[in-house]
């Protein structure tokens, strides 16, 4: 069984690696993800985009304007797996399998993702606030 054993969060935080321990295995790449990347790619989005009421053609979550997304905090939940917190107030439950299915098909996502964004459906915040002092 593979569990993680760590998580390393640049000074940004918004790009995660995840240390993964696997006892039958002797090689542990670390899993690298932009913030970005797993706020789309969520358990629940993905979810969402597999089902037939909101069903996409290229089966890809419809959550755009997260470019500069950032992970707030990480909770543990014991054989569930680890909520994610994010600075736009969504959390979800990532288990360690997830991460593992995110990591092997970035690519192909990633891809699918940037091809299907649009002028109004994009990368970037919708809005930015600046604090006035």
């Amino acid at each position: 069984m593979t569990n993680i054993s760590k998580f390393t969060l640049n000074a940004n935080h918004d790009f995660l690696e995840i240390n993964l321990k696997n006892p039958s295995s002797e090689q542990n790449k670390p899993l690298s993800f932009s913030c970005e990347y797993l706020r789309i790619f969520a358990p629940s989005e993905c979810q969402k985009a597999h089902s037939g009421k909101q069903a996409t053609p290229n089966k890809i979550p419809q959550v755009f304007h997260k470019k500069n997304v950032q992970l707030s905090q990480i909770e543990p939940l014991g054989k569930h797996g680890h909520r994610f917190i994010f600075n736009d107030g969504f959390n979800d439950i990532y288990s360690t399998d997830h991460l593992i299915t995110l990591s092997e098909t970035f690519d192909a996502n990633w891809s699918l993702y940037i091809n299907g964004l649009s002028s109004t459906n994009s990368r970037e915040e919708s809005i930015n606030f600046k604090a006035v002092t």
